[in-house]
């Protein structure tokens, strides 16, 4: 998979992160433990799996789902817990 496509992926899982993160306070409100979150980002982060491929047409074999945990998933789940732990603490405050 070329460098670029490499980083559009990341870009737009980080990007829908921002997003899940910002509405994340608003659908749970119930804690969470560390295994449910990571459970849960991988739900939510999934179907951009599934979606980048098809987007930029790229094979199973290109993008196989090891890439995708640390090309996708990864920036997915940084950007969305960092997001919501500033949401949370603007809607709480």
């Amino acid at each position: 998979m070329e460098r670029e496509i490499e980083r559009k992926v990341s870009l737009i899982h980080a990007l829908v992160g921002a997003v899940v993160g910002v509405a994340s306070p608003f659908l749970f409100t119930r804690t969470l433990t560390f295994v449910s979150v990571i459970i849960v980002g991988f739900l939510l982060a999934y179907p951009l799996y599934i979606l980048t491929r098809k987007i930029f047409n790229i094979s199973e074999k290109e993008f196989t789902l090891k890439d995708w945990l640390v090309k996708g998933y990864l920036y997915f789940f940084a950007a969305w817990i960092l997001v919501w732990t500033i949401a949370y603490n603007f809607i709480i405050a």
